[in-house]
């Protein structure tokens, strides 16, 4: 009697096993990532970038495709690139994202057009782990307007990483560019 009552539980575990895994399926799922359109350039097919383009305000974020330890190891990093219109009440529309490698070179332009945010909407970039292309010095030049005046966005980049059994994460935060001054 105790064997066929501890066989059913196990057979009821099991179940639940199953139910539960599906779920956290659906939830991963939900939670998968959705790029928005990319439009991939030719190496050396970089548009000039200008200290400030006319009706455009200029976001720059630094980025890490990867970072050192243990005496000059690459830890590749996984880079979330967050744009969020932080204004409760007028949209703002972001014209370019552009990433840029450790020498200054256009590796890519992740909007093709235009993409308005809405009030308190946000939009991501993701980098992935294995895109080493931008290197230890790799960052995000984010171009945007609005017809009314607005708060500023805030850009974010978030890396995370793992080596041997640690994990690291960290977050970098986006700059606003202004007009170059010269003495």
């Amino acid at each position: 009697m105790l064997a066929a009552l501890g066989g059913a539980g196990f057979l009821i575990l099991i179940i639940m096993m199953i139910y539960l895994g599906s779920k956290l399926e659906t939830l991963e799922d939900q939670l998968a990532y959705q790029p928005p359109v990319t439009a991939v350039l030719a190496p050396g097919n970089s548009a000039p970038l200008r200290a400030v383009e006319k009706d455009a305000n200029t976001i720059y974020v630094p980025v890490y495709s990867h970072i050192y330890a243990k005496g000059g190891k690459p830890v590749l990093l996984e880079t979330t690139l967050s744009v969020r219109n932080t204004d409760p009440a007028n949209p703002v529309t972001l014209t370019s994202i552009r990433y840029f490698d450790t020498q200054g070179e256009l590796v890519q332009e992740y909007l093709d057009g235009e993409n308005e945010l809405g009030p308190l909407e946000s939009t991501e970039v993701l980098v992935q782990k294995r895109d080493s292309r931008g290197g230890s010095g790799a960052n995000f030049i984010i171009t945007w307007h609005a017809d009314n005046p607005v708060h500023h966005p805030l850009a974010q980049a978030v890396m995370v990483g793992n080596a041997d059994q640690h994990s690291i994460s960290f977050l970098s935060a986006g700059r606003r560019l202004g007009i170059r001054i010269s003495r």
